[in-house]
């Protein structure tokens, strides 16, 4: 289905067309359930107290999760901020105040997620994090150590995710991964096309998306827009894949070594499910 033309700079600041231009963003966004659910955050008004407006905020002593001045062409900054101080220490924003595991699944329906990020450095040996869907609720992946292991800053063993992810020992590499709960994360380690999807550097922007289709079977990973990798039905069915559970959209860093500081930028999200393209 046709959803409306992109307007001049979209594609620079704004959602992806090749992600969200066949999708009826404005009848989701409308509240139309005959199309599907969902949202889009541009952070134009963000509190910093959590469980309230709609988000969980886990931080360390020392590091925040806050607003932050906008800049030309970014209108409203979500800031994670690692204060480099503590190794282990962390600070991790996700949807839902906490009270559910998510309420977006990669199995039936269409899904899309994109957000609008920035790191302020691509250091290896310093930080980790991730930015994508993953489990939330009391035990989900915005409770302490439940993104990241401690010391290893691997993803936490027994919760879910499908997205981004930048690896302690890396330094401008970003990868795609997924990984259900007890089952081996599903990286460039395992499958090559997932691998250094993309290249980071510091201080710029850049747009991190994926974009899930049920018939015929099919997650395909955007940078900046672009197509860089996909998996289809073989993949999505093998028990690696987390496609029976419930997710929401999460955003999370874990300092690695304690020595330096790091901050996330994000300008914009938005997830939505929906039924057919």
């Amino acid at each position: 289905m046709g959803n409306r033309p992109f307007m001049p700079g979209s594609n620079l600041y704004g959602p992806s067309e090749n992600i969200w231009g066949n999708i009826p963003v404005d009848q989701i966004l409308a509240g139309d359930r005959s199309c599907g659910f969902g949202f889009h955050d541009d952070f134009m008004r963000f509190s910093g107290t959590t469980l309230t407006d709609g988000y969980v905020h886990l931080q360390s002593a020392g590091c925040d999760v806050e607003q932050i001045t906008s800049e030309t062409n970014h209108p409203g900054i979500v800031r994670l901020s690692i204060d480099g101080n503590g190794e282990n220490d962390e600070a991790v924003i996700q949807l839902g105040n906490a009270l559910d595991v998510g309420a977006f699944d990669l199995l039936n329906d269409c899904v899309a997620f994109e957000a609008y990020i920035r790191p302020s450095a691509t250091t290896a040996d310093k930080w980790a994090w991730f930015n994508g869907l993953a489990i939330g609720g009391a035990a989900g992946a915005a409770i302490t150590d439940k993104m990241f292991a401690d010391d290893t800053q691997t993803v936490f063993a027994t919760a879910d995710f499908v997205g981004f992810q930048h690896l302690h020992g890396e330094s401008t590499a970003l990868d795609a991964m997924y990984q259900a709960s007890g089952q081996t994360k599903v990286d460039g380690a395992v499958n090559t096309d997932l691998d250094a999807i993309g290249t980071l550097a510091a201080a710029t922007w850049v747009k991190v998306g994926f974009l899930y289709i049920p018939h015929p079977r099919r997650l395909t990973w955007f940078v900046d827009g672009a197509e860089v990798c996909h998996i289809a039905k073989t993949d999505l069915d093998a028990a690696a894949f987390p496609d029976a559970v419930f997710m929401t959209p999460t955003f999370g860093v874990k300092d690695g070594a304690g020595d330096a500081a790091l901050n996330l930028d994000m300008d914009w999200w938005r997830c939505m499910q929906f039924t057919g393209l």
